[in-house]
């Protein structure tokens, strides 16, 4: 998958620099190869009607089952398809180890505990740690992060590395080219960021977006199918001090009484909300179909009540952000989230090669170290974050 350009061929909920189309004929040749036995398509079991496959891969070290969604079955499919891809790479890593030491002996950027350690990690600058060289996404620079942040390998339970980090999807991505798989890398880490002080927030401190003023064609696609569907949707604008739109998306209906949340970070606002929104109808749809592997039993629990509706608050609703996206390629978009995310951070976020070059997909796992997680565990346990 490395004959195409940088320039943005497609924008109908994403940017990709091929068509979904071109897409899938380029993976769906490997599922083989990455023990992908079946994609299945289960819109149908609710009735949104929003796209939403599933992609099984049984024998996966992290989750069996990886779930996308998307404005066409084909959109949808390769959505699925290239979760359970970049799960594989971080599972069956390429990068070598470049030293073994600790970080007080490196010429680190950034504090190793800003990373994502776990609970009660006894890290120090002092511990002894596997490096794996990145690049920052404007420099160039070779940057070193520890092997253990990356590598994703749920069946083990114990050892040294996993009391230091808990391991973490975040900011892992696939792509038509390398540029393309940081850039959605990247957006998936600021996400993250501006979740975080989202999850703690009170009704009465959010910013409240109405969805219905969105003119992106997925997006109204998205609204509307949820209207139908009786669904009470609300939207909240969640963009931080970096300057990308992000918005926080939650749904409910008095048929299936539980409210489902969804986050869209995009460069375009009005494709931002869209993510959003169907990353909630896409969470309603796990639920009912029971396939992802990590669903907490409770979810099920009949409580036996009349349903009721989620709180609101008396609130200004504003219209979605007419924000100007970035000019340029893909690559140019990319320079310029990382700068805004260095202006913030004071460090230059940088990024991994996971790409097995037998095989030719492009993989990216980025780290932007000073920003947060909106596991509030992991953020009480990273002393010194150049953040407020």
């Amino acid at each position: 998958m490395t004959d195409t350009t940088e320039t943005i061929a497609f924008r109908s909920g994403t940017y990709r620099t091929a068509t979904v189309e071109q897409t899938w004929e380029r993976v769906s040749r490997l599922l083989d190869r990455f023990r992908i036995t079946r994609v299945a398509d289960v819109t149908r079991l609710d009735e949104i009607g929003l796209p939403v496959h599933v992609a099984y891969r049984p024998v996966g070290a992290t989750m069996a089952v990886s779930v996308g969604t998307g404005a066409t079955a084909t959109q949808s499919r390769v959505s699925a398809v290239m979760e359970s891809i970049e799960s594989w790479h971080a599972e069956n890593l390429r990068p070598g180890v470049v030293t073994r030491s600790p970080a007080e002996a490196l010429a680190l950027t950034y504090d190793v505990r800003w990373l994502h350690l776990a609970e009660r990690s006894p890290l120090t600058p002092a511990v002894p740690l596997d490096w794996v060289a990145g690049r920052g996404l404007l420099t160039g620079n070779t940057c070193l992060v520890p092997r253990a942040t990356i590598e994703l390998d749920f069946t083990v339970r114990r050892g040294w590395e996993r009391a230091l980090f808990t391991p973490s999807s975040n900011g892992l991505a696939t792509g038509n080219t390398f540029a393309e798989a940081s850039l959605h890398a990247l957006l998936e880490v600021i996400e993250r960021d501006c979740i975080a002080p989202y999850c703690t927030s009170s009704l009465a401190e959010r910013t409240y977006t109405d969805p219905g003023t969105a003119t992106n064609p997925m997006t109204r696609t998205v609204h509307e199918a949820l209207l139908r569907a009786g669904c009470w949707v609300e939207v909240c604008d969640i963009t931080n001090a970096i300057g990308v739109p992000c918005y926080a998306a939650s749904i409910w209906s008095p048929d299936l009484p539980v409210t489902f949340g969804g986050f869209g970070c995009h460069v375009d606002p009005e494709i931002a909300v869209g993510r959003a929104m169907a990353e909630a109808a896409q969470s309603r749809l796990v639920m009912v179909s029971g396939a992802r592997d990590d669903i907490d039993a409770t979810s099920y629990q009949d409580v036996g009540a009349p349903p009721v509706p989620p709180p609101t608050v008396d609130r200004p609703v504003r219209p979605v952000r007419r924000d100007p996206p970035p000019a340029g390629d893909v690559t140019q978009v990319l320079r310029e989230l990382a700068a805004r995310v260095l202006r913030i951070t004071g460090v230059e976020p940088f990024s991994v090669d996971l790409t097995h070059d037998d095989i030719g997909i492009p993989v990216s796992k980025v780290f932007a170290p000073g920003l947060r997680m909106f596991d509030e565990r992991a953020l009480s346990t990273r002393p010194g974050v150049p953040r407020d």
